[in-house]
């Protein structure tokens, strides 16, 4: 899934700061005329390095999320999902939890309850929760590395 382009507004925030996940720095302004390209590429960096099922805002909707297309096992079954906008809006001023899940067929599933409902019972994988406030998705936090492996 390519990451979003940033704004002009977005780059600036980001000036003379580091990634909070990769601890990438991006550089201070005066880099002129390849300043901006160099924060846009570092960002994409930042931003595809997660990799396959990762969840994200979309630009869709401000309460709609993106997750990355993937493949994960799930109860032993190896199932691929493409990438999926997911619209959280019933889930308004809560957090939302998102997961994959097995829809037959080696097909993977992308749904999602309120933390009120909690995870699902049957066999799933973790991808994230996402805090929704005011209409629009304010946090979203990876839980894809929280599952359980066997060997």
């Amino acid at each position: 899934m390519p990451p979003l382009d940033l704004t002009e507004s977005q780059i600036n925030d980001l000036v003379g700061t580091r990634h909070a996940t990769t601890g990438i720095e991006f550089p201070p302004a005066g880099l002129q005329p390849y300043h901006d390209w160099l924060i846009r590429s570092l960002h994409h960096l930042a931003e595809s390095s997660f990799g396959a099922l990762r969840v994200a805002p979309s630009a869709d909707t401000p309460t709609s999320v993106r997750v990355a297309s993937g493949r994960a096992t799930v109860a032993s079954e190896v199932l691929s999902v493409g990438e999926v906008t997911l619209d959280l809006a019933l889930h308004n001023n809560t957090t939302a939890l998102v997961w994959l899940e097995d829809v037959g067929g080696g097909a993977g599933g992308v749904a999602a309850a309120s933390l009120a409902d909690g995870w699902p019972t049957s066999a799933h994988l973790k991808l994230a929760e996402v805090a929704l406030n005011a209409g629009r998705v304010v946090s979203v936090l990876d839980r894809r590395l929280e599952s359980v492996f066997t060997a």
